[in-house]
């Protein structure tokens, strides 16, 4: 029985080439099926499919879509069902179409103009394992989910254990050999129940709930950023504010940790999930800010944190072109339009924020405004004057090049976070056009005397 990625119903060539090309750039499997008679034939060839997206953009009336939705729910129980329903449709008809069994429901303008199903398949199947340290497994505790890794050569997940497996000493030796190992993102609840049961006040127990909370991080934005996606009307202002109030929470929480642990950048930087240029990147960026307004005394770090966390969901509504582009690191190439769309994007953050109601301060509203502003007024999207610009938003910035730079690429050796920092903070000192002087000073402080004794060579 063979596994799929991504299944397509639809009769729309159109509809299936851009799902088609947004699976050959991630290199995800994938199907097409003309209707969905044909697909629930099919379906009996494979053990699981990841995601089933259906083109409903043609039919009008919502017991039809809920009707096809039903039908490709038979065929596949366990997919995550991404249903394009015409733009006609009402948020109440959304949420009949949501009711009937789909994941989640998108409008057909969005599917063809934003980088929403970018995301959405990239959290559904290449997402949907997180990353967890052996060193975090208990000996001769039981695990009651199953554990995996990631084969290098082909990029697919291999069940190591199964579940209520015992973790003996021969198989945490194998285990801390392979290196990272993976759960489904299902079972992170699961994860945290079992690494509460075993924490301690020593150096190994804060690490591991150091890494616990960037998870519960990672988590509950993601479930944020998904929940601004979703067009039916079970994505209500109240469940925007409790999801925004979860990730203040563990925001919080990651902070406290943070300041509680021997190494905090590495074990941020060994915790980060994602791309460049994706929005899961977000919550490592974060995290980074949050560290530096403690370590340099700028702003208030929980709100440093969050502000870094909802300024780049503007993503989301990027064409795309331009989102390809960014992903790819080749946004030299993008035409005058994908650069205007992409200048804009701070302004389409804000206002995917403001259109769920999240109840934001007007720091962290500067902040995601402000985080791609310079100091010579050549930044995006306002260019406001520069005793306007916030040093918050600054440090954000600057956290996002950190983040960029410290990422390990396909053949690339492992790369030390600490002296990435060192360096970035180095080179900032030299960019006065984009960095006020003050906060260059400030933000010498994080490196020691040692580090500001550098910095004020390099000024000089």
């Amino acid at each position: 029985m063979k596994l799929l990625d991504l299944a397509v119903i639809s009769a729309n060539p159109t509809f299936a080439a851009r799902a088609r090309k947004c699976a050959e750039f991630f290199s995800f499997t994938f199907e097409h099926y003309s209707t969905d008679e044909e697909f629930f034939v099919a379906s009996e060839n494979y053990k699981s499919m990841s995601c089933v997206l259906l083109d409903c953009s043609q039919i009008t009336k919502p017991n039809e879509v809920a009707g096809v939705v039903q039908v490709a729910r038979q065929g596949s129980p366990d997919s995550y069902i991404l249903v394009v329903a015409s733009s006609k449709l009402s948020s109440e008809d959304a949420r009949i179409v949501k009711a009937s069994g789909a994941s989640i429901v998108t409008m057909d303008n969005e599917y063809y103009s934003s980088s929403k199903l970018e995301f959405i398949l990239t959290q559904v199947i290449r997402s949907a394992f997180i990353p967890i340290k052996a060193v975090d497994l208990i000996p001769d505790s039981q695990l009651d989910f199953p554990l995996y890794y990631l084969l290098p050569l082909n990029g697919r997940f291999l069940k190591i254990s199964k579940p209520e497996t015992v973790m003996r000493s021969d198989f945490l030796v194998k285990c801390q050999e392979m290196g990272e190992l993976y759960l489904r993102r299902s079972d992170l609840k699961i994860w945290t129940e079992y690494s509460n049961m075993y924490m301690a006040d020593d150096g190994e127990s804060l690490a591991r709930r150091c890494r616990l909370k960037f998870l519960q991080l990672n988590q509950s934005f993601l479930s944020l950023v998904l929940m601004v996606t979703d067009q039916s009307s079970a994505a209500s202002f109240s469940q925007g504010k409790d999801l925004y109030d979860t990730c203040v929470e563990f925001a919080s929480e990651l902070l406290k940790s943070l300041q509680d642990v021997k190494d905090p950048w590495s074990v941020v930087n060994n915790s980060a999930i994602g791309d460049f240029g994706s929005v899961e990147r977000a919550p490592a960026v974060a995290a980074y800010a949050g560290l530096l307004s403690l370590e340099a005394g700028i702003g208030t770090p929980l709100e440093v944190m969050i502000g870094a966390l909802l300024s780049d969901i503007g993503y989301l509504d990027l064409s795309p072109s331009t989102t390809e582009k960014i992903r790819s690191n080749k946004m030299k190439s993008m035409n005058g339009e994908e650069q205007m769309e992409y200048f804009k994007h701070p302004i389409f953050s804000l206002n995917q924020c403001l259109s769920r109601k999240l109840p934001l301060s007007e720091v962290i509203k500067d902040i995601v405004l402000q985080s791609h502003e310079r100091m010579d007024q050549k930044g995006f999207p306002n260019r406001p004057r520069p005793d306007k610009l916030r040093e918050e938003a600054m440090l954000v910035q600057l956290c996002w090049e950190l983040d960029e730079q410290s990422q390990v690429r396909m053949g690339e050796q492992k790369k030390i976070i600490t002296d990435i920092k060192q360096q970035v903070i180095q080179a900032s000192q030299r960019e006065t056009s984009r960095y006020s002087l003050s906060f260059t000073i400030n933000l010498a402080k994080s490196l020691g005397k040692e580090g500001a004794a550098d910095l004020r060579n390099i000024r000089t």
